[in-house]
């Protein structure tokens, strides 16, 4: 049993390594193979007669491919670029040895640039933070300038070079330079794309927008002018590079950047535009596309850096807005619910004891009528003592119904939070439900304080949450009829609404009744204040709709009174997208 255990584990290590081979071979051959063929096209891309390449796409590859995939990808990077190296040079007549010195010296300043890059900025590395983008920069500055110090001995010493070794470091550490800063954020950022994908807006956008950017490359290219070949192509692209830094995420910039360079290299090297004019020093003209491709690069590279920190630090700020906000509800949730049972508790518990003595009252009434129609004299002492004992019983039944109103609005306001979910949330055609609302409430309400006007159009559509409306606009009813027209005769009632621009609607809830005074205005929206105690009021049901409006249904509200000229009440809600149909 413990053989054939052993067997299994063996056997299952066997898989895993072969498995594990099997990836890091086909990894080095798929970078040999570019690598390659990079190396072959920058080769056959050089400007005559100096055989200076403008860029090194090559040096690119292999940095980006070890920066993204981290150092267990060292060992195929290196053997593939060595191998890739050895190859194009030798092809190009190249001399053996000196084809062995220029491989390790373009593995090593891969290995260099991915090393300082993984040391100071960790191995989860992308190009959506500035620090990350200057290390890049730094990075690709540094192993390039190390590798050109053996590059350009190899030249002096195996290839009979007559040009100062000093110049020679320069060219190599230009191109090569470039290629990592211009190459390797490409393949950096569609290694962090593959670990998280872009949603597919995001990439059909930005590759429409990538495409277009190719097709102006490829115009701008054949211009001969040296106004249009230079400030025109500039400001034709600059928008574009611009939409996709501030719009998407900076693997679209890089694409952008690279398409912006080979466009550059392809003018410079067949003599097309001004980049091409022979007119100019060929060793200017290559200065000069170098120039322009390290501009290009690193402004693309800064923007998207730039606005991927502004959109990430949004989402945090957002993410936070959201937990504290959260947090706060759940608070008030908790803080309601509690006061809630507590309320309902103290109503059941004053429910027996005001329970008997409603009984006593009422049979004391009864008895002490009786008595008083035998030993009483005169209907006044017996009205009298008829009022006193009915005031008992009214005392007690108002000290329940006030209790159990406490009780419906804060059980009523906990419900509506509870209903407080993106599943509870849905377009409603702003007339429809409020005509809704007041026919299911008017049943309710006094006979002759019944009169609620609307005035609404029929094209305002919300995208809120039906229920925390209906509470609302029924408290406000009910507040308006018990309490605006308690002192005085009938009034009515108004409900109006109108679009503010685009965005917003003003919903205004006006009564014509006895108003409020203008010292006590501002507190009308606290837990358990209230103008008509005398009432019944429990002070909760404007301090509930406030809470509504502002949390739930992401508005303003704010009131307006004057005794004897009734109040007003308004409402600021956010409208439905523009172009959002109602559901079907």
């Amino acid at each position: 049993m413990q053989q054939d255990l052993t067997t299994q584990v063996q056997h299952g290590r066997a898989q895993i390594d072969l498995t594990r081979w099997a990836g890091s071979i086909g990894l080095t051959v798929a970078i040999g193979i570019v690598y390659f063929v990079a190396a072959r096209l920058s080769l056959a891309l050089l400007t005559q007669p100096e055989g200076v390449a403008v860029f090194w796409p090559a040096a690119g590859i292999s940095a980006g491919v070890l920066i993204a995939l981290g150092q267990s990808a060292r060992w195929p990077v290196v053997i593939g670029t060595m191998i890739a190296t050895i190859v194009a040079n030798l092809l190009g007549d190249r001399n053996l040895w000196g084809a062995v010195l220029f491989a390790l010296c373009n593995a090593a300043e891969a290995v260099l640039a991915a090393w300082l890059v993984g040391h100071f900025h960790g191995p989860d590395f992308r190009l959506s933070k500035l620090s990350n983008v200057v290390g890049l920069i730094a990075a690709a500055v540094a192993g390039t300038a190390v590798s050109g110090v053996g590059g350009a001995l190899t030249f002096k010493l195996f290839h009979s070079a007559t040009t100062p070794i000093l110049t020679t470091w320069y060219h190599w550490f230009a191109s090569d330079a470039l290629g990592i800063i211009t190459v390797a954020p490409l393949l950096i950022e569609l290694a962090s794309a593959a670990r998280d994908r872009p949603p597919v807006s995001e990439l059909v956008e930005g590759s429409l927008a990538v495409a277009a950017l190719a097709v102006v490359s490829a115009i701008a290219i054949f211009l001969e002018s040296e106004l249009l070949a230079n400030v025109g192509p500039v400001a034709v692209l600059l928008a574009p590079l611009l939409w996709l830094a501030a719009r998407c995420r900076p693997v679209f910039a890089a694409a952008a950047a690279l398409i912006i360079s080979l466009s550059i290299v392809w003018t410079t090297t067949f003599g097309i535009g001004y980049f091409g004019n022979p007119d100019i020093p060929m060793t200017e003209r290559v200065l000069a596309a170098q120039v322009s491709i390290l501009l290009v690069t690193v402004a693309a590279s800064v923007l998207a850096a730039l606005f991927a920190e502004i959109r990430d630090k949004r989402k945090l700020a957002e993410a936070a807005l959201h937990a504290s906000e959260t947090q706060r509800y759940l608070i008030e949730t908790e803080r309601l619910a509690a006061l809630g049972r507590l309320v309902a508790g103290v109503a059941h518990e004053l429910n027996s004891p005001v329970g008997i003595s409603l009984t006593v009252a009422s049979t004391l009434a009864r008895r002490c009528a009786n008595f008083a129609d035998q030993i009483l004299s005169g209907p006044v002492r017996r009205s009298r003592l008829a009022e006193f004992t009915n005031g008992c019983g009214d005392a007690a039944n108002q000290l329940v119904t006030n209790l159990q109103r406490a009780a419906e609005l804060i059980q009523s306001f906990k419900q509506v939070s509870a209903d407080r979910s993106h599943a509870g949330r849905r377009t409603f055609d702003l007339k429809f439900a409020t005509e809704q609302i007041v026919a299911s409430v008017r049943p309710g309400l006094p006979k002759d304080r019944n009169s609620v006007a609307l005035e609404i159009p029929f094209d305002i559509v919300l995208d809120s949450y039906p229920g925390a409306y209906g509470q609302v606009l029924t408290n406000l009813i009910f507040n308006a009829i018990t309490h605006g027209f308690a002192d005085g005769p009938p009034g009515h009632v108004l409900i109006k609404a109108r679009r503010l621009g685009l965005e917003q609607v003003e919903i205004t809830f006006s009564d014509d009744g006895v108003g409020i005074p203008e010292d006590i205005q501002r507190h009308v929206f606290d837990p358990f204040f209230t103008t008509r105690r005398a009432l019944g009021s429990t002070g909760l049901g404007l301090y509930i709709v406030h809470n509504l409006v502002t949390d739930q249904l992401g508005g303003r509200i704010t009131l307006v009174s004057a005794p004897g000229k009734g109040t007003t009440i308004c409402m600021t809600l956010p409208l439905l997208a523009p172009g959002t149909q109602l559901p079907t």
